[in-house]
């Protein structure tokens, strides 16, 4: 397990207390023992679970809806951020030796302008021609840089040039049709060429092989406005570095960029990566400030999302992109499913009522005291898996673990159980779809998908009053979501059973299973309340 990797914890879709406390509980455990960890849940969480995290002062967990690779996950290339003023021969330098070549031009704020290789560099060299808007444009700290040079006459502001530059090779009597008003001019340590240079209008005066310029020179180019530099380079590598100093911007390529965003999902540019054919891809943030290079490389090395699941082990009840993931941890207590892993991982699984019944085991193993708040949901979430003792899943372990946490959180067990399982009871303004995917569980018996919905209520009147539309309700979604039968549990502990409404593909299933005659696809069924104890072995019986 990878400390410094964050760990997602999370429990099943559609979750009720015991996930959600569970995962919150274990990821307190994990990060006692110094690991990064994250308690997340995987959909809306019900009023009795919104009752238990209010009573203890507990934040509710994050939503994560997939845990899919993200570029985010990977660690990407950190390449040269380049200014558009930075000069080629700099922007050169800096990216040759990078490992992919390629470089970001960003503003000051560092948002992505464009991309610069060194074959953008290069193939500017064979297009000297266009390099006269370029010369216009470059900055004079850029010349004075580049050709180590260092200024004689003039300043910044005098340096308007052309974006002409000529070599003066000639005499001073056969410069005259060469040189325009504004030109950078290359020149030796000729007087003459010099001073002519400045009477033509030469804006630049570029001295090479560090050549001598008198007094006089300096005088006449500060009359004209002139600027005066000189380097110790010859005049064919001046030259040469001259057009070296052009401002990177005019290299770089800005249009028809392919730019990802960090948040991006791995699977979704694969194919765009693959189908184009660059060396690598800039990723920028919400904000377009550049992040870094993905490669193809990271595509096969990638960093997986680790996870821990608690109280589930079925690959249908778990977080979408699960198969992305590393899954390093299950603890649980219901059947196992078929979900597959890639290397072997601690797999704590005990025929008990409630996974927060193991996690506070964990607690007392390592011999760590959870603290009044953790210990308490503890507590409630074995009260609310076991029914307070009262389901068929219920073990001496669950109400051993159950007291001991309440002795540590400092509840009155009789007290906190009745009001916190009251709180769920009210079913009266809850929608069909929230009664029936309060608790909601998907299983694979076979071929056969079979979904299981349950609630906790002790208001049988109020369940009479919308009995007719939670079966319209069922019958809708088994339809929509092709379901094989689709069950709804609205237990009651007072009553010691559960109300079963139900719709199935195919007449008769759920009858046979539980050996009733219901002809109107709702009954009460005496001491049912499990759904893994009671409600699939049943159904299983019958599918398989």
């Amino acid at each position: 397990m990878t400390k410094n990797l964050p760990i997602f914890i999370f429990g099943h879709k559609n979750p009720d207390t015991d996930s959600i406390c569970s995962a919150i509980a274990y990821a307190e455990l994990k990060k006692i023992q110094g690991h990064s960890a994250k308690p997340i849940r995987l959909g809306k969480i019900n009023r009795e679970t919104e009752f238990v995290l209010d009573f203890f002062k507990l934040p509710v967990p994050d939503y994560l809806p997939t845990i899919r690779t993200q570029i985010s996950d990977l660690d990407i290339d950190q390449v040269e951020h380049l200014s558009p003023k930075l000069s080629l021969k700099t922007a050169w330098d800096k990216i040759k030796n990078t490992k992919i070549k390629v470089a970001a031009v960003v503003d000051e704020t560092e948002k992505l302008l464009g991309l610069v290789t060194l074959s953008d560099i290069t193939s500017r060299f064979m297009d000297i021609l266009s390099n006269t808007n370029a010369l216009k444009a470059t900055p004079l700290e850029n010349i004075l840089t580049t050709l180590d040079a260092y200024l004689l006459a003039g300043s910044k502001k005098e340096f308007k040039p052309s974006g002409k530059a000529l070599i003066a090779a000639m005499s001073p009597d056969g410069m005259t049709p060469f040189i325009e008003k504004d030109d950078i001019v290359l020149v030796g340590n000729r007087k003459d060429n010099q001073l002519k240079s400045i009477s033509e209008g030469a804006n630049c005066l570029i001295v090479t092989c560090d050549g001598e310029v008198s007094e006089d020179v300096i005088r006449e180019a500060k009359n004209n406005a002139c600027i005066v530099m000189r380097t110790c380079h010859d005049t064919y590598t001046a030259a040469l570095l001259l057009n070296q100093s052009i401002p990177v911007e005019f290299v770089m390529a800005k249009e028809d960029l392919i730019v990802f965003q960090s948040s991006d999902y791995i699977d979704e540019i694969k194919n765009e990566m693959l189908q184009s054919r660059h060396r690598a891809y800039p990723v920028v943030d919400n904000n377009d400030r550049i992040e870094g290079f993905i490669t193809r490389f990271h595509l096969i090395s990638g960093n997986e999302k680790q996870a821990i699941l608690v109280d589930h082990n079925e690959s249908s009840q778990s977080i979408d992109g699960l198969e992305q993931a590393k899954i390093l941890e299950i603890i649980d207590h219901h059947r196992i499913g078929g979900l597959v892993t890639g290397s072997p991982i601690y797999f704590k699984n005990e025929a008990v009522g409630s996974t927060a019944t193991i996690i506070a085991g964990l607690y007392l193993d390592l011999k760590i005291k959870p603290s009044a708040d953790i210990a308490g949901i503890l507590c409630a979430a074995i009260i609310s898996d076991t029914m307070y003792f009262k389901s068929p899943t219920n073990t001496g372990k669950d109400e051993y673990m159950a007291a001991k946490m309440a002795d540590i959180a400092g509840l009155d067990l009789e007290a906190f159980s009745r009001k916190m399982l009251d709180s769920s009871s009210a079913i009266i303004n809850m929608s069909s779809e929230e009664i029936l995917n309060y608790d909601f569980k998907e299983f694979f018996l076979k071929k056969y998908k079979v979904g299981v919905g349950q609630i906790t209520s002790t208001k049988t009147a109020e369940l009479d009053l919308i009995r007719k539309r939670l079966l319209e309700h069922l019958h809708e979604t088994l339809e929509k979501d092709d379901y094989h039968v689709l069950m709804m549990l609205i237990s009651d502990p007072r009553r010691e059973g559960s109300e079963i409404l139900f719709a199935e593909k195919e007449k008769g299933i759920v009858n046979k299973a539980f050996n009733t005659g219901s002809k109107d696809n709702s009954m009460f069924l005496k001491n049912v309340v499990s759904r893994k104890k009671q409600i699939i072995p049943g159904l299983n019986s019958v599918l398989k």
